[in-house]
């Protein structure tokens, strides 16, 4: 059981997730469906978003949670009352890379890290990992995942990223990669404000500083609208030094036998040219 994008269109999309079919918004979406309404009206599962914030799950088929098998991983599948289900379809297109670079003696920080899906990609590729989240309900599913792929070389930390990477600073510790997915906007536990236009520079330092003598990747993603490839590429080159090698582009999800895709966000993978293996 998998992932797969069926359709889109007219602000929907229609997705099959281990046997459930469901529709839920996209907002990206503002082209015509493809498949029939029939095809459409196989989703047991709707989720309906409020004028007042917020939304709910129109089902009465709705499992509380199921595992499924997405791009080489195993991830657990729980419907929540915002919408998400625990899984960004798009990220799976930079877990083979993740694998690929985070080879056994890496050290890696994994940031605003949600359910795993990047930490499982590095750890199968043999790194120590740590992952770091600031919410205690979402690193527990995390462990879930992690435990479903029979791994146990992850570190977990709850807290916010910033006091997380203040107290790595003065303790001296350091990560040869590190994989960030910074929100627009957010608040900490104890009333901080992140809004990534005013606090991603200072975030960024604070990255610098946490890197080994002997750095090997980033990878840099955002779903910040006008956080485009360019602007990634530009804040790693005045943080990190030109001494780069930088692919980055749009994150997007395929949908099944057609060329459309939905874009999801962008991302820089961030390789340092200097590495010494």
């Amino acid at each position: 059981m998998t992932y797969e994008l069926l359709d889109s269109g007219y602000f929907k999309k229609l997705e099959k997730i281990g046997g459930q079919i469901m529709c839920r918004p996209c907002p990206q979406a503002c082209w015509a469906p493809i498949l029939p309404k029939e095809e459409w009206k196989k989703a047991k599962d709707t989720y309906l978003r409020s004028n007042k914030g917020g939304g709910k799950w129109q089902s009465n088929s709705l499992p509380s949670d199921w595992m499924i098998e997405y791009k080489g991983q195993n991830m657990l599948i729980r419907p929540t009352n915002f919408g998400h289900l625990g899984i960004f379809a798009e990220a799976a297109g930079n877990w083979e890379w993740l694998r690929e670079q985070a080879k056994p003696g890496i050290k890696a920080l994994n940031m605003f890290a949600y359910t795993g899906g990047s930490s499982i990609a590095m750890a199968k590729g043999g790194a120590e990992v740590t992952h770091l989240d600031a919410a205690k309900g979402i690193v527990d599913w995390a462990k879930i995942n992690a435990k479903e792929n029979n791994l146990s070389n992850i570190r977990w930390i709850v807290d916010d990223a910033n006091r997380f990477l203040d107290r790595e600073i003065r303790r001296g510790n350091k990560y040869d990669a590190l994989v960030m997915d910074p929100p627009s906007y957010g608040r900490g536990s104890k009333g901080e404000i992140w809004k990534i236009e005013d606090d991603i520079m200072p975030y960024l330092q604070r990255c610098a500083d946490v890197l080994s003598d002997n750095p090997a990747f980033i990878l840099f993603t955002c779903h910040t609208p006008h956080f485009t490839p360019k602007v990634l590429e530009n804040l790693a080159y005045t943080v990190w030094g030109e001494n780069l090698t930088i692919e980055s582009g749009e994150m997007t999800i395929p949908q099944k036998s057609s060329k459309r895709t939905i874009p999801s966000g962008f991302y820089a993978r961030i390789i340092f040219n200097d590495h010494k293996s």
